[in-house]
């Protein structure tokens, strides 16, 4: 949804002029409105506000109107700008929010303060998209509103997901993968070699594959009608599955001229390169086939089962050079077929205008540190316009010899905020914390930015079920407006670091 698409119900509540009570009595109602909406016209040029009558009383009539505009609407603003003894404004707001539209339930102080403060009280605790905000000048309004556009422009997003149901095991594929690293592993690690030769002489081997919710990667499998519904309920996001052989079909059709040029970029710009030409050759080709096939298929966002498919031989080259790289061209690849870590990254992305770093996390309780790390980063790290971090190219972190995958410097000293969305259950795990060193270790994957944050707290307060290890990092202070973000989405909040 683009901001010229975007329709917001303006409603107002308060008292009649001559009436008693706040602000006080003969208030010019109207000419605070007149600047409430010229402020919204002069900041929101491109949005199209819907101004409705001022409910000054339990209108049966007006009310019922109002909810009908506010239904046909994609979101609503209600204004309330005084109170007197009348209960029927405060019932007319209840309703109002009862319809679950993202909401902003907004008063400026000494105004509407009475009926502000009844409504949300009476409506707080119920599963309803809004976000109360009182405040001493129109200014201090306007950045919920900038972040219920952004939220709403979310909307149709579509993503593809690559997930196997079954296991087909292409040892051709597979064996692809080792070839350009064959003579190094062959002298280096020649068990290691050995053993896969092994495994592909057994007929009845398979690697295991999830395929109905067990891994914390994969929670719309738990019930995949139900996630759907909840995806489209909070977000209107369609969730897509496709077919995972189209990839290859890309891949051996890419020009190996232009792979050649992406693959000596890289090369150019990495500080230190671990794998040999021809692995980083091929993501480079990989980049290039997932490039053309989502922009033909007209997708921003995808997440392949990318472990499980290198696996079991559906992915002929490691995607993690090539997820850093699609980053920069807008296209957004998650790893694992990981939704919730797909939408988290949609939604932090639209509030921050920077891409996340989707990470597992290991914690220090003794140093009270968390390593985020995983084997593919972005390296813009502060948007499209931001400069490209440094970064090294290694081995894949888990598989050691084999793939090529950026280790990218993180900024030390930023703080970051890290989010976790669940759909099903409808709840964001939210934390901060401060970049203090980045890790060069084999262990674990390759990218570590080490962050200095509660983890005391965000050990007592974690919920591996709900939102299960992956998490998604975004350089800077988010945290009030995620948290703002996530009450116009009807989301429960957990402050994981408090």
């Amino acid at each position: 949804m683009t901001e010229k698409q975007i329709k917001i119900a303006v409603v107002f509540i308060g008292k009649p002029q001559w009436e008693a009570g706040w602000p006080y009595l003969g208030y010019n109602n109207e000419a605070l409105i007149t600047s409430i909406k010229e402020n919204l016209q002069n900041n929101f040029p491109k949005i199209h506000f819907k101004n409705l009558p001022m409910i000054t009383t339990y209108d049966v009539n007006l009310v019922n109107e109002i909810k009908e505009i506010i239904k046909s609407s994609d979101a609503a603003i209600l204004f309330t700008i005084g109170h007197y003894g009348d209960p029927g404004i405060v019932q007319a707001g209840i309703e109002f929010v009862d319809l679950n539209k993202p909401i902003i339930l907004a008063n400026m102080i000494y105004q509407g303060d009475h009926t502000f403060t009844k409504v949300y009280s009476s409506i707080k605790n119920r599963d309803l998209k809004v976000f109360p905000i009182s405040f001493p000048n129109l200014e201090d309004f306007n950045t919920s509103l900038e972040i219920l556009i952004k939220i709403l422009k979310i909307q149709g997003k579509r993503v593809l997901v690559y997930a196997p149901d079954k296991i087909k095991m292409d040892w051709n594929r597979i064996l692809e993968l080792f070839n350009p690293e064959r003579k190094r592993i062959r002298k280096e690690y020649p068990e290691f070699l050995d053993q896969v030769t092994n495994l592909s002489s057994e007929q009845e081997f398979e690697f295991y594959t999830d395929v109905v919710g067990k891994d914390q990667a994969h929670q719309w499998r738990r019930d995949e009608e139900k996630y759907k519904k909840n995806l489209k309920e909070l977000f209107d996001i369609e969730m897509v599955k496709g077919d995972p052989d189209e990839i290859i079909k890309y891949y051996d059709e890419v020009d190996e001229i232009k792979a050649r040029k992406i693959a000596e970029q890289w090369e150019k710009e990495a500080l230190k390169i671990e794998p040999n030409e021809k692995t980083i050759f091929n993501s480079a080709k990989l980049y290039i086939a997932f490039k053309e096939l989502l922009e033909t298929k007209n997708f921003n966002f995808f997440t392949p089962d990318c472990g499980t498919f290198l696996l079991t031989g559906k992915l002929p080259a490691y995607p993690c050079l090539a997820f850093m790289e699609l980053i920069n061209d807008n296209i957004y690849g998650i790893c694992e077929s990981d939704m919730d870590s797909t939408v988290s990254y949609i939604f932090g992305l639209a509030i921050t205008n920077r891409p996340g770093f989707v990470s597992n996390h290991t914690f220090d309780t003794i140093n009270n540190q968390i390593t985020y790390m995983h084997c593919v980063a972005p390296n813009k790290l502060f948007g499209k316009e931001g400069s490209r971090s440094d970064y090294d190219i290694m081995y894949h972190g888990e598989t050691h010899y084999l793939g090529a995958s950026p280790r990218i410097k993180f900024p030390i000293g930023e703080i970051v905020t890290t989010i976790k969305i669940s759909v099903l259950d409808k709840k964001i795990a939210i934390r901060k914390g401060k970049i203090i060193d980045n890790i060069v270790d084999k262990r674990g994957c390759v990218s570590k930015m080490l962050v200095e944050s509660n983890v005391k707290d965000i050990m007592d307060n974690y919920n591996w079920d709900t939102f299960g290890w992956h998490r998604v990092t975004f350089i800077g202070d988010w945290k009030e407006k995620f948290i703002i973000g996530a009450k116009l989405l009807g989301l429960e909040i957990i402050e994981e670091d408090k």
